[in-house]
């Protein structure tokens, strides 16, 4: 069941986050850390009606936040369908417990469905470029690679991904 994020699954999400980062930093990738994402970031996707929670057993397994939050970064790139008309996913995050379960996949699936209810005809994503296992996940989706930008605070580029939905 996925259901909208509430202020009583913040310290949960906020653990998932701190078990993630440590599994990133075995696999060198530094795209989260100690700094990021905390509570805080989770609080506001709650209070912005952003973050949608996975339950399994009664429990949360994951999130995703869905919103109009782009960043800057985001006016660079031709993309295939405008800005204006997309909606983007980010801190994706799934229990390091129960990964390879398909509840990432659910979670895009999920925030697709949300962006075509919403009268949206695309979704846009970004990771590290470090971050293979999220690549391999929005390949797996049939998001297209758009581009890529180095940030002055990153030594290496995030990779920017686009998918048209169909209603």
């Amino acid at each position: 069941m996925i259901r909208p994020g509430q202020s009583t699954d913040i310290q949960y999400l906020a653990n998932m986050a701190s078990e993630t980062v440590k599994i990133m930093k075995e696999e060198r990738n530094d795209q989260w850390d100690e700094f990021y994402p905390l509570a805080h970031d989770f609080q506001n996707d709650v209070t912005n009606e952003s973050i949608f929670v996975y339950i399994l057993d009664g429990k949360v397994a994951g999130s995703i936040t869905v919103d109009q939050q782009f960043s800057n970064a985001y006016n660079e790139f031709e993309w295939h369908q405008p800005v204006e008309q997309a909606m983007i996913f980010h801190r994706l995050v799934v229990n390091p417990m129960i990964r390879k379960n398909g509840i990432a996949s659910k979670l895009i699936t999920f925030a697709e469905s949300y962006a075509i209810e919403n009268g949206m005809t695309s979704m846009k994503v970004d990771t590290y470029s470090l971050n293979r296992k999220a690549q391999e996940l929005f390949i797996k989706h049939h998001y297209t690679f758009v581009g890529e930008r180095t940030f002055p605070e990153r030594k290496n580029p995030f990779y920017f991904y686009e998918k048209h939905l169909n209603p």
